[in-house]
Parts: structure tokens; sequence; C-alpha cells
């Protein structure tokens, strides 16, 4: 298109010789590892590509090949799986849905295994500040942020359905299609079901007696929807909303205890939300976001093993979520762009205990930030005030709190002729505590504080020139040191009551180091490359007198990477990847009766597309835990075994 534009240019020339029309240099550089070699903070995507070279099977495994992350999994198709980054834990790491936060305030911490890898066209992952200041003040509040990004809808009408089937039980099928309405209004939807038993063989050691054992009470079956529109308003004005519901229904395991195998637990999880988001280009200089979200959820918990009153337990949980942003850009000058934007939130949380207080929060953030880029240096800087106004309808209320977090950050190209980069950045932040955190029974504390974070990281980017046989290659390496203060930790009042307590603080020093590359073997054949590295030495540094003084934090390993190679050919392409992780432990104290393994588990993939006029048909085959490696997570959840899965994809 360029070079059309250019030689329409020379040809206006030629007509009109007293008219001299001057066209600027243009650069074109590839677009893959582009966003992440500039980042004035480390910044990891997988694509909708590399998810299909790299053999990932499901959003936990993209985690996995994200350096810095450390993945609490509890085993099995649907168990539960959050994201903590650098030696933070979960709370810290903010969960964005298609442009809108996710929020538990239960919990503190998203549970990922309710979104499907099928609907996803990017996952990334940013450490620190956004070099994109265009966003909600919520998306700025935590120390990390974890973004799915659904698959762009294209022009034409489509529709994609799919069967993927596994070991134990597995079955998932996924329907998703789109198409437009008329010249502004386009429609898209999916949906998808996901049956297992997940009755996995493990092996349980107890001294000199190993015994081969089976996964008893693990069924789920879960069901997921969205509905999503997107209209254009006008050539300045836009509208996009989406409408997302998921409900599951599962056994819940538990932990293995020796010679007990028997568990009467439920669990029914439920969450309807509906999101919009309006933009407007007002004018060449001022641009206009306005973000809105309501949010419910429901979790029912059952146990059925006859010790309570009435022979069973049931703890029921509803909580609500109302959200309003906006966010106005300015950009007066070529290098420089401006930002405001202002949230807020409502929570509250009730449920059928009767020592329920009904906890209620506002929140009201603020940030303010800067961005100045001239092609070689980009720097970005932000503060964000945050107000957060607690109160219950029963009971003492908690502390209200503010704060003023600032950070700053910037890329330098160090070379002219090189994509070689310097980025340095700091980040001050914080999180309030979960409503579980601060109101719940025999548990909860009302004089929690929040738990304060700051992040330092200095490191290097660089992407080579692309030639006749190596289309792309990206390296990054950042160093980093985090402090953690006023940790939250849970401590015994007695046998039967613990307490949240600020006693925690954290220091870790870490490196993360990344290698994507594609080589070009012939017109037909390429190999897609993908390495990390990470370690991560996080301290406890609470008090020199205790046992647990500069000893490794619980779950966090101090090594950790992953690896895949993917070959794509005119035949069968194929991929073989896999993830090692070093040993951790369950407690901060680094007993050895609390150690757990490191281990690494290896897969491998093959897939094929075949076209079918305009319609393609793609066969998958995903071999996971080919070595059958025994390991655990978290303790006493053994992962599943040796595994296999089988897709068949059709679409038009």
């Amino acid at each position: 298109m360029l070079a059309l534009w250019a030689a329409v240019g020379f040809a206006q020339v030629g007509e009109a010789t007293d008219t001299i029309v001057r066209l600027n240099n243009v650069t074109i550089e590839s677009g893959r590892g582009k966003k992440e070699v500039r980042s004035t903070a480390p910044l990891h995507r997988i694509d909708r590509e590399q998810l299909t070279v790299a053999g990932i099977t499901d959003i936990s495994d993209a985690i996995h090949r994200m350096p810095g992350t450390v993945l609490r999994d509890y085993g099995g198709a649907g168990g539960l799986k959050t994201i903590s980054v650098r030696g933070f834990g979960a709370g810290h790491t903010g969960v964005v849905y298609d442009g809108v936060m996710l929020s538990d305030c239960q919990s503190g911490q998203i549970d990922l295994s309710r979104y499907s890898l099928d609907n996803v066209g990017e996952l990334s992952l940013t450490i620190g500040d956004n070099d994109d200041i265009f966003i909600p003040a919520r998306a700025a509040s935590s120390a990390a942020t974890f973004a799915i990004s659904s698959i762009p809808s294209g022009e034409d009408p489509y529709f994609t359905a799919q069967m993927r089937v596994g070991s134990f039980g597995y079955g998932n099928p996924f329907v998703r299609g789109g198409g437009n309405v008329s010249s502004k209004l386009r429609l898209t939807g999916n949906i998808d079901f996901l049956h297992t038993r997940n009755d996995y063989p493990f092996t349980l050691i107890n001294g000199k007696n190993v015994t081969r054992e089976r996964r008893s009470n693990s069924m789920m079956n879960s069901g997921h929807g969205e509905i999503g529109a997107e209209w254009k308003i006008s050539d300045h004005q836009s509208l996009s909303a989406k409408i997302y519901g998921y409900h599951n229904g599962r056994q819940l395991p538990g932990p293995v205890i020796y010679y007990n195998n028997v568990s009467h637990e439920r669990l029914r999880e439920s969450n309807v939300f509906a999101q919009a988001i309006y933009r407007n280009r007002l004018s060449q200089i001022v641009s206009l976001r306005v973000w809105g979200k309501f949010d419910w959820s429901g979790s029912l918990y059952m146990d059925k093993n006859g010790k309570y009153p009435g022979g069973e337990l049931n703890q029921h949980y509803w909580q609500r979520e109302y959200y309003l942003a906006g966010a106005m850009l300015f950009t007066p000058w070529r290098h420089w762009s401006f930002d405001y934007s202002a949230d807020w939130s409502f929570n509250n949380l009730n449920s059928n205990l009767s020592t329920d207080s009904k906890p209620r929060r506002t929140s009201i953030l603020q940030s303010a930030a800067a961005r100045y880029s001239n092609g070689r240096l980009t720097a970005m800087a932000r503060a964000l005030l945050s107000i957060y106004l607690n109160s219950a309808l029963y009971g003492d209320n908690p502390k209200n709190t503010s704060k003023l977090s600032p950070s700053i950050s910037l890329a330098y190209r160090l070379l002219q002729t090189e994509a070689l980069y310097l980025r340095a950045g700091y980040k001050n932040i914080f999180r309030m505590p979960s409503f579980n955190e601060a109101y719940f029974d025999h548990y909860g504390s009302l004089d929690v504080l929040p738990e304060s974070t700051e992040q330092l990281n200095l490191g290097f980017t660089w992407q080579a020139s692309a030639n006749s046989w190596l289309s792309s290659l990206v390296l990054t390496a950042d160093g980093y040191m985090n402090k953690v203060k006023d940790k939250i930790v849970a401590m015994p009042y007695n046998m039967f009551i613990w307490r949240v307590v600020n006693l925690g603080k954290v220091r870790v020093f870490g490196i993360d180091l990344t290698l994507n590359s594609k080589i070009d073997l012939s017109q037909k054949q390429s190999l897609t490359t993908a390495i990390n590295y990470s370690y991560q030495r996080a301290q406890v540094r609470t008090s020199p007198e205790s046992g647990e003084w500069m000893k490794q934090v619980a779950y966090t390993p101090l090594n950790s990477g992953s690896a895949s190679i993917g070959w794509e050919n005119p035949w069968v392409n194929a991929s073989i990847h896999g993830t090692a992780v070093s040993a951790r432990f369950t407690t901060n104290d680094n007993l050895p009766a609390t150690r757990i393994d490191g281990y690494g588990e290896f897969g491998a993939t093959l897939w094929r597309t075949f076209r079918l006029g305009n319609k393609k048909l793609e066969l998958r085959a995903d071999l996971i835990n080919m070595l059958d490696k025994q390991y655990e997570v978290v303790a006493r959840y053994p992962m599943p075994g040796r595994s296999w899965q089988a897709t068949v994809k059709f679409e038009f």
C-alpha cells in the first residue's frame, strides 16, 4: 500500500511540474516481538498462532510459558488455578478480560480455570506499569496484569465448531460464530461445555509402602457462554459490549490423606457479568473512553460427611460488583500524551452464615499519567490515588484507606542501527485485604492493613533484523528487586482459631530471560522456538529471631523455565515442549518435611489443517506429560500423569 501511495505521488509530480510532493521516510518493522522489545516494562505476549505452534493446551499451560510466574494448580481439569508473579501473591495480579478487570472481593484472586483457551486471541502479562496510559485507573492498581483477549471478529460471517476428547472421561464441545447484522452492527457469540471424571491414577508413597491409587470424587461439569456486540456509531465513535455466563458443578476430592480416600464435598459456582466499552475521538488531540460493568457470582459449598448437625454442612456466598470508569487522553504535541482516568466501584458480599456481617466496599481510583516518545526514548510516569471506603451492615467497620502510588518507567534505544533497548522502571502499589481476610469467622481481622509493594526493574531487550532465513529473533533479560511490607499472614490464635495479621516482610531478587525465534527452513517449512528461564530468590525478612528468617517463601521455586520448538511443514506440523520447576516448600520455615520435589513435564503436539474450498478442517492430537511424571504443584494434590487429547475443528 505504501509503495502504491509513493507511485501515485510520483505520477502526480509528473502531471504538475510546478508542484513537488515530498513523502516522509517510512521504516517497516516486523510486528512479532516489537511491542515486547520497545516496552518500558516487562511484557510477555502469546498470540493465537503461538498458542498453536507451542502446543499449549489451556490457560494454565500458557502461564507456565511466561517467565516469573508461579501457578497454583490443584490438579485436573477445572481445578482451581491462580497466578502469582515475581514472588507476590495471587492477590497482586490483576486479570483483565477483553479490556475490563475481573474481580473477586471474597478471595481477592481470580480462578483462571473458568476461561476457555478456544476463544482466546492473545494472552499477555505486564509486570509493573503499562506502556498504554489510555486505560482505566483500576488496570494500573496491581503489581502485574494478566490480560485475556478474545479472538477478534473479522468482516465476514464465520462459524467454528470444535470437539475435543481426552483421557479420564474428558469431553469439551465448543461453538463460535458471528456476523454483521447491518453495516454498523456486528454480533458474535460462543458456547462450550466441559465434562470430565478426573479419575486419574497416581502413586502414593508412605515410607516404604508404595501404592497405586486413583483420584475419586473429582467429577466436573461446567458450561460457559458469551454474546458480544460491536456497534460503529460513527467514524469517531464505537461501542462494544459483552454478556458472559458461567456455571459449574463439581465434586471436590480434597487433599490426599493416608488410608482415607473418602470425600463427600461438592461445590457449585455461577458467574454472570455484562460489560461495555464506549470509545469516542472527540478531536485530533482529545479521545474519550468509558467502561461499565455489572458482575454477580455465587458459590455453594456442601459437605455430606455426617459429622455436622443435620448430617451436612452448607455454606452459600453471593457477591456483586457495580463498576464505572472513564478516561480522557490528551495529545497536544507530537511526542507527548497525557491521560486522566477515574474509576468507581461498589462491592458487597453476603452468605447464609449466622456470623455474616454483610461487608461492603466503595472504591474510588484516580490516575494521572504522562508519556513521552520520540522513537528512541519512551518514558512514562503515573500517579494513582486510591480511596477505599469500607462498611458492614452488621458489626464493626474496618478502617477506610487512601494512598497515593507513584510509578515511572522508560525504554531507550541504545543503537540507532539496532533494536537494542535498555529499560528501567519503579512502581509502588498495594492491595486491600480481601473480604475473607477482613471478615471471615475465626479467621479475618478488621485491623489488618493493606499489603504494600515496591518494584524495581532493569533490563535489556533486542530484536534481530529479519533476513532471508530468519523471520524473527527476540531476546529479553530483566533483573528485579521487589519488597513487600505489612504482608498479610494467618497466625494461630489457638488450635482451632487463626487470625489474619500484618507481620510479614518479603524481599525478592530475580532474573527473567526469554528467547523467541522463527527460522524459515524453506518456503513452506519453519522452526519456531520459545524459551524462558526465571530465578526467584524470595526471602522472608520479618524477624531475625524467627525460624523463617531469610528462608524461601512458600510455594516459590528458586528456578523455573520452559521451552518449546514447533516445526511447521506441508505434511504434519509438530511441536515438542517442556516445563521444569525446582523444589519448593509448603511453609516459610522450609523444613525438610514440607519439601515438594521439583519436576520436569514434557509433551508433544501434532496438527494439520486441510483447506476445503472456503472452509478449514483442523485435526490436532496432544500427548500431555508423556513421560508420566508423578508430581504436585500444591502439596497433597497430585497432578495427572500421562494423558492425551484429540481435537477436531471445522470453520468457515
